[in-house]
């Protein structure tokens, strides 16, 4: 009778463990129900300014991550970082080589006018096509930590950053060895780089959710950059190329054309055109409404896309 007790006992100890897991399972369905409804409707545009300065105020943190990113690219390379360089200067003696007579510039000018357009039009084609994967890339993170999304933004552009820094010290040089001098017009360049930077945060920051979001958006936009490569006066100048018609039409449409005025042409000794700070200044109102807007319904939902 002792060993039928001592089974019922055991029996029933059992069944209530079965009961309170089964409890305990329908409790946590239940809160993970409760904050996916609440990612699915809570909508607050503010949350993209506590996160970006949030992120901010942690540039150890993003630093970190971006130099561990480069070190890693480059760990096995016997060159190391002088592959960017080498990278760099192949394309514009490429270019200078093959389209330099197309040009109404003289031969050295050319290549100058290359090498600075070059290195920002790289930067500013790396803040789209990083953009799109700088969530998806970091998704252990996002889903483990409790870090703000902004750290992972200001992360890509530090290394974008590092590289463009690297290219525009060459394109300096290459313009020092063709005799050409840098003049006061030249700190134009100073607020038209800190714009810049600006779009790049926007830009990540709403790429990087609607990439998250939408795949296929990232496909997207690496073909478009093909196509914005060509319509963006790097292989030419845009000022030999100003008739009306279609083409220039294309390339006035095309933001990185003004992007580039802003920040090559008082590098270059020219004031940079006035249209093409109105564009730009226009465009970073728009991306910063944008941005506010994506912000606000994507932050709490980013964990379940990536």
């Amino acid at each position: 009778m002792g060993s039928s007790l001592a089974t019922n006992t055991v029996f029933i100890y059992r069944l209530t463990l079965v009961r309170v897991g089964q409890t305990t399972a329908r409790g946590v369905c239940s809160v993970l129900e409760d904050q996916v409804a609440r990612a699915r409707y809570v909508f607050d545009p503010r949350v993209a300014f506590r996160d970006l300065l949030a992120g901010a105020r942690q540039p150890a943190l993003w630093i970190a991550f971006a130099t561990d990113e480069i070190q890693q690219r480059y760990r096995r390379s016997k060159l190391g970082l002088a592959w960017i360089i080498i990278s760099y200067v192949i394309f514009v003696a490429t270019i200078s080589l093959f389209f330099g007579n197309f040009s109404d510039l003289g031969h050295a000018h050319f290549t100058v006018y290359v090498a600075i357009n070059f290195a920002i039009f790289m930067f500013l084609m790396g803040n789209i096509t990083d953009g799109c994967a700088v969530f998806r890339v970091s998704k252990s993170w996002i889903k483990s930590a409790p870090l703000p999304h902004s750290i992972y933004v200001f992360k890509s552009i530090a290394r974008s950053l590092f590289v463009f820094g690297i290219n525009l010290a060459v394109a300096l040089l290459i313009l020092y060895l063709f005799g050409f001098h840098l003049h006061l017009m030249a700190l134009l360049a100073i607020p038209a780089l800190i714009v810049l930077l600006v779009n790049a945060v926007l830009v990540q920051t709403t790429f990087g959710y609607i990439a998250a979001r939408y795949p296929d958006v990232d496909h997207l936009m690496q073909s478009l950059m093909r196509i914005l490569y060509f319509t963006t006066p790097v292989l030419w100048v845009r000022d030999e190329h100003s008739a009306p018609g279609l083409r220039t039409t294309i390339s006035e449409l095309n933001p990185f054309t003004h992007a580039l005025e802003i920040f090559s042409a008082p590098i270059l000794g020219k004031v940079p055109d006035p249209k093409s700070w109105l564009i730009i200044g226009v465009l970073t109102l728009v991306m910063l409404v944008t941005t506010l807007v994506v912000t606000g319904f994507s932050h709490r939902r980013l964990p379940y896309w990536v």
